[in-house]
């Protein structure tokens, strides 16, 4: 939550100023300081897809990864339990961005776009962990690793250049050519 705020204070605002939280998918890493903001700033609209807001507020758990592993070590993982007050969905805008729906990493996972300029932001549709740019981030972190390839591919043909990832470096040249290329290298059937 301190990064956050450190993060606003630079840009000249504070929580008067912020308005609304879009959260691309459930998963901790990107919920983890959703309840922490909604303190910090009480009159923000949270807002995700119908699924995933189901599980941010807690009216549903956590969808399975696809990892035994996984699974058995978040099992008593419980949701953040913050209410969503807006649902969005496909073709909706949010700050001027699109939203398209890119289902595998998570059921209701969403990318965003922002159709004047190209600027991509793919949340976990795709992502570097570690280094190694991949769909879905990485198949153990998805709930359907083929939905996701074919999300991803469906991704690729929007039009975008500049790219940025929820984990890894944003690309700036050749965004469009680096995902069709670990689109094409995914082995997720």
């Amino acid at each position: 939550m301190k990064r956050i705020q450190e993060a606003l204070a630079t840009l000249g605002s504070g929580p008067e100023d912020l308005k609304l939280v879009f959260i691309t998918h459930q998963h901790d890493d990107h919920t983890g300081g959703l309840r922490g903001v909604v303190e910090w700033a009480p009159h923000v609209t949270v807002a995700a897809t119908e699924h995933e807001a189901a599980v941010i507020s807690a009216r549903r758990g956590y969808d399975p990864q696809m990892s035994p592993f996984l699974r058995r070590m978040t099992r008593n993982a419980r949701p953040p339990g913050v209410p969503v007050e807006r649902v969005m969905a496909e073709g909706d805008l949010v700050a001027g961005f699109r939203l398209i729906s890119t289902p595998g990493h998570t059921p209701g996972h969403v990318s965003l776009l922002r159709d004047e300029d190209g600027l991509l932001f793919t949340a976990d549709a795709f992502g570097c962990l570690p280094k190694k740019l991949r769909v879905g981030v990485r198949r153990a972190v998805c709930v359907d690793p083929p939905l996701a390839k074919r999300s991803a591919a469906r991704l690729v043909r929007e039009d975008f250049e500049t790219v940025v990832l929820s984990h890894g470096a944003p690309l700036r040249r050749w965004g469009k050519q680096r995902l069709r290329g670990a689109v094409a290298e995914c082995q997720y059937a």
